[in-house]
């Protein structure tokens, strides 16, 4: 059966076709499609498919299914890996029982992440086997293999998947597949699943190493060998994996090169001595991957050439352009640019900068926190989030990693006595590494506010539910903080501007009296939220008396709503098709009143 795939589906159903039980995880761009895929998919079948409240956690949910015999899969972005790493570390000495399925989406380019990883290079740092498709009909089937995999030799495996290719189509040739279900079975072994160091985890370290030995063999009878066949002996070779290959690909078919070229299906664990002993058959090897030099570090030579030889970009995701500068670089093309764009007119294209959405609660929040916590007497650490792009409006200082707002929190306010100190994090990310240092600021009386900026949903990365919307009344961020020791305040938002600077002025109060930290939930909606924005959203549409704007620029430096801009006489209006009615401009953004109410 053929089907339109994006790569995330496909790797869903390579799941499927698994017989993978459990599958857990955290959203985050480039991954979120796969376990909601998968959810859809697998609807009537005796599975598991939850999100976690963090990757580790997922990890380890996931993990333990492995261990008592279920083929099971995890699932996470890369920098979520950095979050499950703890667990990771420990299961490839362990093993496993059922397959077990790593899948990591990296994004090569920065364009939903704070950084570009290559988690390839984690693997290895792990030491276990990582397959790298190149196309979502890879992504199906590599997915497959890698439980197969897992299962044969008892170690997790990593599946690397990039933005490139999770979120690209292709027709996919499904098999025809009858889920087959199975008991979990856990059988005790303590010298195994509770090995402590030194004896227990020393005896692993040694049976992982013959692991990957063998590994390496498969590597290569199975996916390396019937490659190497078919390569024509031509003068020089391209060694290229994944992504990156399909760049490599229809680089030399357009140029017409009579070059080879050796596609790298496992970078990890690589056979070198066959690798080795087919390099010296070429005068010049280019390897081109994306992000880090795995395979280069490990097949390096006199006549490799690559990142390491400052002949390929280092940073940024490939491309067609880069792949011939590179070609040019080891002098195996000395033709034109045939990828440089030609315009036939002089014109720039203005690029339009990430914004919170028009009607965003989050935009109240931030403009109140702004106007009676001053900057120069303030600090505003935040968090990860659609929420960061409160940066736009100046009410953000600090962006690190998950978690990481109330950690910096408690540090500025230990660094910086004279200012006040106010955080911004949202629910799901309190909940995904929040918990932890706010306990951490209370038990060490730390002074700072911290603002939960709670939309019920993971809204940057497809409005998953977060925990307390998925078990209302169990799952309290009220009581979760106030468990923690601090102090807590609750708003529930409104679309007045002026009754959002009120409450946060009694914030302000509050704070003055308080020897922990102050906890601020704000209960709000999603814009984007089907069933929260239309009770929600007032259906007030704004539009500009234009003698009442002196074109002061509040609202376009201060508050930032999309909908706004200058028109030709240089006066603001409102974009009517932009405009969602929330009418909080109406209620007290402008200083001269010069929003008014629009009839039609």
């Amino acid at each position: 059966m053929k089907q339109t795939l994006m790569g995330n589906e496909a790797i869903a159903y390579g799941l499927m076709h698994s017989n993978t039980q459990i599958l857990s995880g955290y959203p985050g761009t480039p991954s979120s499609e796969i376990l909601t895929t998968f959810e859809k998919i697998s609807k009537n079948l005796p599975v598991y498919a939850k999100w976690a409240t963090n990757e580790k956690v997922g990890f380890e949910v996931a993990f333990s299914g492995a261990i008592a015999g279920l083929n099971s899969a995890a699932t996470m972005k890369q920098v979520g890996l950095n979050v499950a790493s703890d667990a990771l570390m420990s299961a490839s000495f362990i093993g496993n029982i059922g397959g077990f399925v790593l899948i990591v989406a990296d994004d090569p380019g920065f364009h939903s992440s704070q950084t570009e990883q290559d988690s390839r290079e984690f693997a290895r740092f792990a030491r276990i086997p990582v397959i790298d498709p190149a196309t979502p009909a890879e992504a199906y089937e590599f997915t497959i293999k890698a439980s197969e995999l897992s299962k044969k030799f008892q170690i997790p495996v990593m599946l690397r998947s990039v933005m490139r290719v999770s979120h690209s189509r292709e027709i996919v040739e499904l098999k025809e597949h009858k889920f087959e279900a199975k008991e979990g079975n856990f059988q005790r072994d303590i010298s195994r699943w509770a090995a402590v160091p030194r004896a227990g985890r020393l005896a692993q370290a040694y049976e992982r190493e013959e692991k990957l030995e063998k590994i390496k063999k498969y590597n290569y009878e199975v996916f390396i060998k019937p490659k190497i066949n078919k390569l024509k002996g031509t003068k020089n070779l391209f060694i290229s994996s994944g992504a990156a290959f399909g760049y490599v690909k229809e680089v030399i078919d357009e140029l017409n090169l009579d070059i080879d070229i050796l596609k790298i299906d496992m970078p990890y664990p690589l056979p070198l001595n066959q690798l080795k002993d087919l390099i010296k058959k070429y005068e010049k090897v280019l390897v081109i991957e994306e992000t880090y030099p795995v395979i280069e570090e490990e097949i390096r030579s006199h006549n490799v050439y690559g990142k390491m030889t400052n002949d390929v970009h280092s940073i940024d995701e490939m491309t067609k352009e880069r792949v011939l500068k590179a070609l040019k670089n080891v002098g195996l093309y000395n033709g034109e640019n045939i990828y440089k764009p030609i315009f036939t007119q002089n014109f720039e294209v203005k690029h339009r900068k990430p914004n919170l959405c028009p009607g965003c609660p989050h935009r109240d929040i931030f403009f109140a926190i702004k106007k009676v916590f001053r900057s120069k007497k303030s600090i505003y650490p935040s968090d990860i989030g659609c929420y960061t792009l409160g940066i736009n409006q100046k009410a953000i200082d600090t962006v690190l990693c998950m978690g990481a707002s109330v950690s910096m929190a408690h540090g500025f306010s230990i660094a910086d006595k004279e200012k006040t100190v106010i955080a911004t994090i949202g629910d799901s990310t309190f909940f995904h590494s929040g918990v932890a240092p706010l306990i951490n600021a209370v038990y060490q009386k730390a002074k700072f506010i911290l603002v939960i900026l709670d939309n019920s949903t993971v809204a940057m990365t497809g409005r998953q539910a977060t925990p307390e919307r998925a078990a209302p009344g169990k799952v309290d961020l009220k009581k979760v903080a106030e468990g923690c020791g601090a102090e807590v305040m609750e708003y529930f938002y409104e679309p007045d501007i002026n009754k959002t600077i009120n409450f946060f002025k009694d914030v302000k109060k509050k704070f003055e009296n308080v020897e922990v930290p102050l906890v601020v939930i704000s209960r709000q909606f999603c814009v984007l939220d089907k069933e929260k924005a239309k009770e929600n959203l007032k259906g007030i549409f704004a539009t500009v008396d234009e003698e009442k704007c002196v074109a002061c620029d509040v609202c376009t430096t201060q508050f930032v709503c999309p909908p706004m801009a200058y028109n030709e006489r240089g006066k603001i209006e409102i974009d009517p098709l932009l405009c969602v009615g929330c009418g909080v401009c109406i209620s007290g953004v402008c200083p001269t009143d010069a929003f008014i109410r629009r009839d039609k």
